[in-house]
């Protein structure tokens, strides 16, 4: 434990077992401490100049033999400080590599739902959205499917000031929405799938049986949907 407890300061295992034999011996020879300490004779040397280079031994001649001796152990809490202060300024970097991860990691994240409970999930998360709503394809399922939750969903979009656009199929034009504007396409577009496009995200809706939902966070993915989105709203009629 105490030889655990040394490493955790920054020695090496070899060294802390070679310090604490010189501790308890005074000055030695590396043939010595290698006995004392049970490090092999080779492994010794490399322990005893690592602890040269912390300052925690000197090196003596005494009778023409080469012997080490322990410095004073306070210089233990100098190696630690001298730790703290180097893993304080690492801190400093971290703002640095965050805006850089940000800038140039591209989430790549697809979440599946399953049924009316996953669909009211993906509603919650685009009540989340900081960006307006884009909204093609299915546009009447949702009220089929849930009435009383779109509503409720509808109102709190209102009252967080989200603004949406949709292009619907022309058969439930006349449509008002609060902060939408609706452009229409032609009604022989029918389609069975709703496609929400919203803060870097794509949700798509499939109206089954059992529907099923997927929301794609990828960057790539997302620009290309909202490419598609915008050449529909030029290309479509209020």
């Amino acid at each position: 434990m105490k030889y655990e407890l040394l490493e955790k300061a920054g020695l090496s295992p070899n060294e802390a077992k070679c310090y604490f034999s010189l501790l308890g011996i005074g000055s030695a020879s590396a043939n010595e401490i290698s006995r004392i300490s049970g490090v092999h004779r080779v492994s010794v040397y490399d322990a005893l100049r690592g602890l040269r280079e912390k300052g925690l031994i000197s090196q003596i001649t005494k009778a023409n033999k080469l012997l080490f001796e322990a410095g004073n152990p306070n210089k233990i809490l100098e190696i630690i400080k001298e730790k703290e202060t180097i893993l304080e300024e690492a801190k400093l970097v971290v703002p640095d590599l965050l805006n850089l991860f940000n800038s140039k990691t591209e989430r790549q994240d697809i979440h599946s739902f399953k049924g009316l409970a996953g669909i009211k999930t993906v509603l919650n998360e685009m009540l989340n959205s900081k960006t307006e709503i884009l909204d093609f394809g299915a546009e009447h399922k949702i009220k089929e499917f849930l009435p009383y939750d779109y509503k409720r969903w509808d109102n709190q979009r209102v009252k967080n000031k989200t603004k949406m656009r949709i292009v619907a199929n022309i058969n439930i034009k006349p449509t008002k929405l609060r902060l939408t504007d609706i452009k229409y396409i032609p009604s022989q577009f029918n389609s069975s799938v709703s496609t929400y496009i919203f803060d870097g995200k794509v949700a798509l809706i499939m109206w089954v049986e059992n529907p099923l939902a997927v929301i794609i966070e990828h960057k790539a993915v997302y620009q290309s949907y909202k490419n598609y989105f915008e050449y529909l709203w030029k290309t479509t009629k209020k």
